[in-house]
């Protein structure tokens, strides 16, 4: 009785639930006006696909893993799987060295052992890592392509790298490039070079160097990525080196050991890079990359020819004298535009002895406008370091000129 009632009380929360849904899903819009318009049809549609017979609502899909959770957030994180994967390259290589011991009636290695095999443990090692930069790339481009300043469409050459590191994997996997070779040399009827490998590798030469040159402009921004994208151009490098035989050994097994060593650690800092960078750009998205203050360009001639920026007290003095030179430059400025109605310049000099009105003395502009701050400072010595402004020098300026039109009147008079 009691499971009865747990159930039906069960059921009873359900069905209220189920009433609601439907409840939102016939309530009219009241910015529709009461009208069934094509976008809430596309979302009672939706809706009504997401209630499965199995599933319910399927609540849970909003709580799932996203791709972009699949990122390890820590450089900490990184660095143990680095250890990890170049302890278990170190491992393939000492298992590819002595699997011979391993049947001592036979010379030869176990496939799973030979690294120059296609099926063996170090081309699924190898596969593994490229399809692991393959899914770092995907979530790369999943967020790169929302850049806002990206207005000529650049995060492209992600999806190409994707394609890039997949096809990079099957060829681990299945040995692509030894079939393309087989068939460039039986229809051209020449190796070429040696034994006609040269058809596969200048092709994955120039892939490689076209998409890594563009990815490295692009995660220039992140020198972990774009260091680790280098080391492994390097190692790809390194490996082409050695698959030439540019650096011949004495073993043959250890001039393979020294190619697919080679490869295998270039896979590894390839993968490596793609994860850094996909980390890099979700903690640009997400606000946690500091913005780079933009340098100060000097914009002194001196600098620009090359002079030793000044120090100290000379760099103190220099500032002052550029100073004082604006000042300078200021006053002349606003000295013409108040000397633009006439060129003479007339001072008020008090005489030796006491007469009714003083005597007017023509000097030069410069040295009338050094005169009247000097008789300025003397009148007001609180203000001695302030300057007379441009009205105060007008108003100056006008009760001189009416002063020596009374003068001359006075002379005329007396004549």
């Amino acid at each position: 009785m009691s499971l009865h009632s747990s159930q039906m009380g069960r059921g009873g929360h359900r069905d209220d639930r189920r009433r609601r849904l439907l409840t939102e899903d016939h309530t009219v819009d009241a910015d529709s006006g009461g009208i069934a318009t094509p976008e809430r049809a596309s979302r009672r549609s939706r809706v009504s696909r997401h209630k499965s017979e199995n599933y319910g609502d399927a609540e849970f899909l909003n709580e799932t893993l996203r791709l972009t959770e699949l990122i390890p957030r820590r450089i900490l994180t990184f660095a143990v799987l680095l250890k990890v994967s170049l302890l278990a390259i170190a491992g393939l290589a000492a298992l590819y060295i002595w699997s011979p011991n391993f049947t001592p009636g036979n010379s030869t290695r176990a496939v799973m052992f030979d690294l120059a095999v296609s099926g063996s443990l170090g081309a699924w090692f190898s596969s593994l890592l490229l399809l692991t930069a393959t899914v770092f790339t995907v979530v790369t481009y999943s967020v790169r392509r929302h850049k806002v300043d990206d207005y000529h469409g650049h995060y492209g050459v992600w999806l190409w790298g994707a394609v890039g590191w997949f096809l990079m994997a099957t060829d681990s996997a299945s040995s692509l490039h030894q079939g393309v070779q087989q068939i460039a040399v039986s229809l051209s009827g020449t190796k070429v070079i040696g034994d006609g490998s040269i058809w596969w590798v200048v092709p994955a030469v120039m892939m490689l160097g076209a998409i890594g040159s563009r990815l490295l402009v692009d995660m220039w921004s992140s020198r972990l990525s774009s260091g680790a994208l280098i080391a492994a151009g390097l190692a790809y490098a390194f490996a082409l080196v050695g698959f030439y035989r540019v650096l011949p050994l004495e073993s043959a097994t250890y001039q393979v050991l020294l190619v697919q060593v080679a490869l295998l650690t270039g896979h590894l800092m390839l993968a490596a890079a793609m994860g850094m960078h996909a980390r890099y750009v979700i903690h640009d998205a997400e606000g946690l990359i500091p913005r780079r203050v933009a340098k100060v360009k000097r914009e002194r001639a001196s600098n620009k020819r090359g002079a030793k920026p000044l120090k100290g007290e000379a760099a103190a003095s220099a500032s002052e004298n550029a100073a004082g030179r604006e000042r300078s430059s200021d006053e002349d400025s606003e000295e013409k535009e108040s000397d633009d109605s006439s060129d003479d310049a007339w001072l008020a000099v008090d005489p030796p002895h006491a007469t009714t009105s003083p005597i007017l003395k023509r000097v030069q502009p410069s040295s009338a406008a050094a005169a009247v701050g000097s008789s300025a400072t003397s009148a007001n010595p609180e203000s001695a370091e302030s300057k007379l402004n441009k009205l105060d020098r007008k108003a100056l300026k006008k009760k001189l000129l009416d002063e020596r039109l009374k003068r001359e009147q006075r002379k005329a008079s007396s004549w």
